[in-house]
Protein backbone atom coordinates (compact mmCIF):
# COMPACT_ATOMS: atom_id res chain seq x y z
CA UNK A 1 0.00 0.00 0.00
CA UNK A 2 1.64 3.56 -1.00
CA UNK A 3 1.72 5.85 1.38
CA UNK A 4 0.32 9.35 1.44
CA UNK A 5 2.55 12.33 -0.35
CA UNK A 6 3.99 14.65 2.42
CA UNK A 7 4.00 17.95 0.44
CA UNK A 8 5.53 19.73 3.38
CA UNK A 9 8.69 17.09 2.91
CA UNK A 10 8.66 18.39 -1.08
CA UNK A 11 8.69 21.77 0.14
CA UNK A 12 11.03 21.50 2.67
CA UNK A 13 13.20 19.72 -0.13
CA UNK A 14 12.90 22.22 -2.37
CA UNK A 15 14.03 25.05 -0.40
CA UNK A 16 17.28 22.71 0.94
CA UNK A 17 17.85 23.01 -3.31
CA UNK A 18 17.87 26.43 -3.55
CA UNK A 19 19.83 27.25 -0.68
CA UNK A 20 22.12 24.88 -2.69
CA UNK A 21 21.68 26.29 -6.34
CA UNK A 22 22.37 29.96 -3.91
CA UNK A 23 25.78 28.21 -3.10
CA UNK A 24 26.65 27.27 -6.54
CA UNK A 25 26.91 31.09 -7.80
CA UNK A 26 30.19 31.73 -6.48
CA UNK A 27 31.20 32.11 -10.37
CA UNK A 28 33.11 36.11 -9.91
CA UNK A 29 35.49 37.22 -7.93
CA UNK A 30 33.63 40.56 -8.18
CA UNK A 31 30.50 39.17 -5.66
CA UNK A 32 29.64 41.12 -2.72
CA UNK A 33 30.66 40.58 0.35
CA UNK A 34 27.06 39.85 1.48
CA UNK A 35 26.98 36.92 -0.79
CA UNK A 36 30.26 35.49 -0.09
CA UNK A 37 29.30 35.68 3.69
CA UNK A 38 25.95 34.37 3.31
CA UNK A 39 27.34 31.51 0.92
CA UNK A 40 29.71 30.36 3.64
CA UNK A 41 26.62 30.71 6.49
CA UNK A 42 25.01 28.89 4.36
CA UNK A 43 27.33 26.12 3.45
CA UNK A 44 26.87 25.46 7.23
CA UNK A 45 23.69 23.32 7.14
CA UNK A 46 22.23 23.11 3.66
CA UNK A 47 24.35 19.43 2.94
CA UNK A 48 23.13 18.30 6.67
CA UNK A 49 19.54 19.66 5.68
CA UNK A 50 19.68 17.41 2.15
CA UNK A 51 20.65 14.41 4.51
CA UNK A 52 18.63 14.51 6.68
CA UNK A 53 15.50 14.59 4.12
CA UNK A 54 17.10 11.94 1.69
CA UNK A 55 17.03 9.63 4.60
CA UNK A 56 13.56 10.62 5.90
CA UNK A 57 12.17 9.60 2.00
CA UNK A 58 14.63 6.64 1.91
CA UNK A 59 12.59 5.26 5.14
CA UNK A 60 9.17 6.69 4.18
CA UNK A 61 8.78 5.02 0.80
CA UNK A 62 10.98 2.58 1.64
CA UNK A 63 9.51 -1.20 0.57
CA UNK A 64 10.84 -3.84 3.35
CA UNK A 65 13.84 -6.50 1.48
CA UNK A 66 13.31 -9.70 3.00
CA UNK A 67 15.35 -11.79 0.84
CA UNK A 68 18.63 -11.78 -1.00
CA UNK A 69 16.89 -11.91 -4.40
CA UNK A 70 15.27 -8.84 -3.84
CA UNK A 71 17.85 -7.23 -2.83
CA UNK A 72 19.77 -7.35 -5.44
CA UNK A 73 16.89 -5.96 -7.37
CA UNK A 74 16.44 -3.44 -4.65
CA UNK A 75 20.00 -2.71 -5.09
CA UNK A 76 20.27 -2.63 -9.23
CA UNK A 77 17.05 -0.19 -9.20
CA UNK A 78 19.00 2.20 -7.08
CA UNK A 79 22.21 1.58 -9.57
CA UNK A 80 20.48 2.23 -12.43
CA UNK A 81 19.02 5.39 -11.11
CA UNK A 82 22.31 7.01 -9.52
CA UNK A 83 25.54 5.23 -11.53
CA UNK A 84 24.84 6.36 -15.13
CA UNK A 85 24.15 9.81 -13.95
CA UNK A 86 26.60 10.34 -11.91
CA UNK A 87 29.26 8.71 -14.30
CA UNK A 88 28.39 10.55 -17.56
CA UNK A 89 27.76 14.16 -15.87
CA UNK A 90 31.18 13.85 -14.10
CA UNK A 91 32.45 12.73 -17.34
CA UNK A 92 31.09 15.95 -18.79
CA UNK A 93 33.08 18.12 -15.97
CA UNK A 94 36.04 15.94 -16.90
CA UNK A 95 35.93 17.11 -20.48
CA UNK A 96 35.20 20.52 -19.95
CA UNK A 97 38.38 20.42 -17.46
CA UNK A 98 40.23 18.75 -20.46
CA UNK A 99 38.85 21.60 -23.24
CA UNK A 100 39.53 24.63 -21.00
CA UNK A 101 43.86 24.66 -21.07
CA UNK A 102 46.85 22.55 -20.23
CA UNK A 103 45.89 19.46 -19.57
CA UNK A 104 48.39 16.69 -19.24
CA UNK A 105 47.29 13.00 -19.88
CA UNK A 106 48.65 12.71 -15.82
CA UNK A 107 46.34 14.93 -14.78
CA UNK A 108 43.23 13.28 -16.94
CA UNK A 109 44.31 10.01 -15.54
CA UNK A 110 44.11 11.27 -11.93
CA UNK A 111 40.95 13.37 -12.53
CA UNK A 112 39.37 9.94 -13.53
CA UNK A 113 40.52 7.90 -10.48
CA UNK A 114 39.00 10.34 -8.35
CA UNK A 115 35.91 10.26 -10.12
CA UNK A 116 35.71 6.50 -9.03
CA UNK A 117 37.14 6.96 -5.48
CA UNK A 118 37.81 10.38 -4.01
CA UNK A 119 34.30 12.25 -5.79
CA UNK A 120 35.10 15.70 -4.00
CA UNK A 121 37.89 15.61 -5.22
CA UNK A 122 36.67 15.09 -8.76
CA UNK A 123 36.63 17.71 -11.68
CA UNK A 124 32.69 17.79 -10.45
CA UNK A 125 33.32 17.39 -6.69
CA UNK A 126 29.71 18.31 -5.76
CA UNK A 127 28.41 15.00 -7.12
CA UNK A 128 29.41 13.35 -3.82
CA UNK A 129 26.34 13.68 -2.62
CA UNK A 130 24.85 11.08 -5.43
CA UNK A 131 27.86 8.88 -4.68
CA UNK A 132 27.16 8.89 -1.01
CA UNK A 133 23.60 8.51 -0.91
CA UNK A 134 24.00 5.32 -3.29
CA UNK A 135 26.24 4.56 -0.45
CA UNK A 136 23.41 4.77 2.04
CA UNK A 137 21.08 2.97 -0.10
CA UNK A 138 23.59 0.34 -0.41
CA UNK A 139 22.94 -0.17 3.85
CA UNK A 140 19.92 1.30 4.32
CA UNK A 141 18.05 -2.36 4.86
CA UNK A 142 20.38 -2.73 7.68
CA UNK A 143 19.62 0.80 9.11
CA UNK A 144 16.05 0.32 8.91
CA UNK A 145 16.40 -3.01 10.44
CA UNK A 146 19.19 -1.23 13.50
CA UNK A 147 16.80 1.36 13.90
CA UNK A 148 13.73 -1.21 14.36
CA UNK A 149 16.07 -2.98 17.24
CA UNK A 150 17.32 -0.22 19.19
CA UNK A 151 17.13 3.42 17.90
CA UNK A 152 19.63 4.37 20.76
CA UNK A 153 22.62 2.10 19.32
CA UNK A 154 22.54 3.42 16.22
CA UNK A 155 22.08 6.50 17.10
CA UNK A 156 25.51 6.36 19.65
CA UNK A 157 27.01 4.46 16.38
CA UNK A 158 26.12 7.65 14.49
CA UNK A 159 27.60 9.98 17.15
CA UNK A 160 30.76 8.25 17.97
CA UNK A 161 31.64 8.07 14.10
CA UNK A 162 31.52 12.02 13.98
CA UNK A 163 34.65 11.97 16.25
CA UNK A 164 36.39 9.04 14.35
CA UNK A 165 39.09 10.13 11.94
CA UNK A 166 38.00 8.33 8.58
CA UNK A 167 39.21 7.99 5.66
CA UNK A 168 38.94 10.10 2.20
CA UNK A 169 38.66 7.26 0.25
CA UNK A 170 35.26 6.55 -1.64
CA UNK A 171 33.92 9.73 0.46
CA UNK A 172 33.59 7.19 3.80
CA UNK A 173 34.85 10.72 5.82
CA UNK A 174 31.76 12.15 4.40
CA UNK A 175 29.72 8.91 4.67
CA UNK A 176 30.57 8.65 8.00
CA UNK A 177 29.87 12.75 8.79
CA UNK A 178 26.27 12.40 6.98
CA UNK A 179 25.39 9.29 8.79
CA UNK A 180 23.64 10.93 11.99
CA UNK A 181 21.45 12.97 9.84
CA UNK A 182 20.36 9.95 7.66
CA UNK A 183 19.51 7.81 10.48
CA UNK A 184 17.63 10.86 12.41
CA UNK A 185 15.49 11.26 9.23
CA UNK A 186 14.73 7.19 9.52
CA UNK A 187 13.56 7.64 13.23
CA UNK A 188 11.58 10.68 12.06
CA UNK A 189 9.73 8.28 9.83
CA UNK A 190 9.43 5.34 12.29
CA UNK A 191 7.88 7.89 15.03
CA UNK A 192 6.08 10.09 12.79
CA UNK A 193 3.18 11.57 14.85
CA UNK A 194 5.73 12.85 17.63
CA UNK A 195 8.07 14.33 15.38
CA UNK A 196 5.59 16.20 14.04
CA UNK A 197 3.79 17.13 16.88
CA UNK A 198 7.51 18.59 18.19
CA UNK A 199 7.85 20.30 14.20
CA UNK A 200 4.21 22.26 15.37
CA UNK A 201 5.24 22.83 18.80
CA UNK A 202 8.81 23.86 18.92
CA UNK A 203 9.03 25.42 15.48
CA UNK A 204 8.92 28.91 16.76
CA UNK A 205 11.45 28.64 19.72
CA UNK A 206 13.51 26.77 16.83
CA UNK A 207 13.66 29.61 14.56
CA UNK A 208 15.13 31.71 17.33
CA UNK A 209 17.72 29.78 18.46
CA UNK A 210 18.59 29.33 14.97
CA UNK A 211 19.04 33.11 14.49
CA UNK A 212 20.64 33.28 17.72
CA UNK A 213 23.24 30.28 16.56
CA UNK A 214 23.72 31.80 13.03
CA UNK A 215 25.10 35.15 14.82
CA UNK A 216 27.69 33.83 16.07
CA UNK A 217 29.08 32.50 12.81
CA UNK A 218 32.43 33.81 12.13
CA UNK A 219 33.17 34.62 16.17
CA UNK A 220 33.07 31.17 17.79
CA UNK A 221 34.31 27.90 16.36
CA UNK A 222 30.85 25.82 15.86
CA UNK A 223 30.93 22.67 14.54
CA UNK A 224 28.54 22.19 11.59
CA UNK A 225 27.02 19.17 13.15
CA UNK A 226 25.15 22.03 15.42
CA UNK A 227 24.07 24.26 12.31
CA UNK A 228 23.16 21.07 10.65
CA UNK A 229 21.00 19.49 13.20
CA UNK A 230 19.46 23.13 14.44
CA UNK A 231 18.34 23.82 10.99
CA UNK A 232 16.16 20.95 10.24
CA UNK A 233 13.21 21.79 12.68
CA UNK A 234 13.30 25.25 11.07
CA UNK A 235 13.15 24.63 7.69
CA UNK A 236 10.72 21.71 8.12
CA UNK A 237 8.20 24.08 10.29
CA UNK A 238 8.62 26.83 7.35
CA UNK A 239 7.55 24.34 4.92
CA UNK A 240 4.43 23.40 7.15
CA UNK A 241 3.32 27.33 7.63
CA UNK A 242 4.22 27.76 3.82
CA UNK A 243 1.33 25.08 3.08
CA UNK A 244 -1.37 27.95 2.92
CA UNK A 245 0.52 30.16 0.48
CA UNK A 246 0.75 29.69 -3.70
CA UNK A 247 4.15 29.55 -3.62
CA UNK A 248 4.17 25.74 -1.62
CA UNK A 249 3.62 24.41 -5.48
CA UNK A 250 6.49 26.20 -6.87
CA UNK A 251 8.86 24.74 -4.42
CA UNK A 252 6.94 21.52 -3.61
CA UNK A 253 7.83 20.86 -7.62
CA UNK A 254 11.42 22.04 -6.69
CA UNK A 255 11.70 19.34 -4.32
CA UNK A 256 10.18 16.56 -6.68
CA UNK A 257 12.73 17.53 -8.93
CA UNK A 258 15.56 18.22 -6.98
CA UNK A 259 17.56 15.32 -7.94
CA UNK A 260 17.74 16.64 -11.64
CA UNK A 261 18.42 20.24 -10.35
CA UNK A 262 21.14 18.71 -8.11
CA UNK A 263 22.44 17.20 -11.20
CA UNK A 264 22.22 20.09 -13.53
CA UNK A 265 22.40 23.02 -12.27
CA UNK A 266 26.43 23.92 -11.92
CA UNK A 267 26.60 22.98 -15.52
CA UNK A 268 24.06 25.29 -16.53
CA UNK A 269 24.95 27.85 -14.31
CA UNK A 270 28.51 27.70 -15.46
CA UNK A 271 27.76 27.41 -19.66
CA UNK A 272 25.23 30.44 -19.14
CA UNK A 273 28.28 32.64 -17.11
CA UNK A 274 30.38 31.78 -20.02
CA UNK A 275 28.00 32.98 -22.57
CA UNK A 276 26.85 36.11 -20.77
CA UNK A 277 30.19 37.45 -19.23
CA UNK A 278 32.59 36.35 -21.72
CA UNK A 279 30.88 36.17 -25.31
CA UNK A 280 28.55 38.86 -24.43
CA UNK A 281 30.71 40.78 -22.32
CA UNK A 282 28.06 42.23 -20.53
CA UNK A 283 29.61 42.68 -16.87
CA UNK A 284 29.11 41.02 -13.73
CA UNK A 285 26.03 42.52 -11.66
CA UNK A 286 23.52 41.73 -9.25
CA UNK A 287 20.79 41.53 -12.49
CA UNK A 288 22.89 38.63 -13.95
CA UNK A 289 23.55 37.02 -10.43
CA UNK A 290 19.72 36.83 -10.17
CA UNK A 291 19.59 35.75 -13.15
CA UNK A 292 21.57 32.73 -12.92
CA UNK A 293 20.31 32.16 -9.79
CA UNK A 294 16.95 31.23 -11.41
CA UNK A 295 17.99 29.53 -14.66
CA UNK A 296 20.00 26.97 -12.26
CA UNK A 297 16.22 26.16 -10.72
CA UNK A 298 14.03 26.02 -13.79
CA UNK A 299 16.52 24.79 -16.65
CA UNK A 300 17.00 21.40 -15.07
CA UNK A 301 13.54 21.17 -14.82
CA UNK A 302 12.74 22.03 -18.10
CA UNK A 303 15.32 19.97 -19.68
CA UNK A 304 14.29 16.83 -17.69
CA UNK A 305 10.72 17.39 -18.58
CA UNK A 306 11.28 18.42 -21.95
CA UNK A 307 14.22 16.44 -23.51
CA UNK A 308 15.09 13.55 -21.54
CA UNK A 309 12.09 11.98 -20.15
CA UNK A 310 10.72 11.82 -23.57
CA UNK A 311 13.78 10.52 -24.92
CA UNK A 312 14.04 6.71 -24.11
CA UNK A 313 18.00 6.34 -24.23
CA UNK A 314 18.34 9.97 -21.97
CA UNK A 315 15.98 8.64 -19.71
CA UNK A 316 17.84 5.17 -18.78
CA UNK A 317 20.84 7.31 -18.10
CA UNK A 318 18.89 10.16 -16.06
CA UNK A 319 15.67 8.69 -14.08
Amino acid sequence: MSKKRLIDIDVAIGISIVLVVYGHLFLDETLPFWYIKSREMIYQFHMPLFMFFSGFLMSYTYKKVNSIEEYKSYILKKASKFLPAYLVFSLIFLGFEFVSGDYSSQKLKLDFIDILVYPSKAPAGFLWYIYVLFQFYLIFPLLEKMVSKNVFIIITIAVIIQFLNVTGLFNLDLFSFYLLFVVLGIISTRFLDVYYKFIRNFGLVSIICFVVLMSFYGRYEIPKLVYGLFSIPVVHYISLKLSNFKITEYLSNLGKHSYHIYLMNTLIIGICYLMIIKELNFEFSLLILIILFLLGLILPVFIYKRIIKPNRFLNKIIK
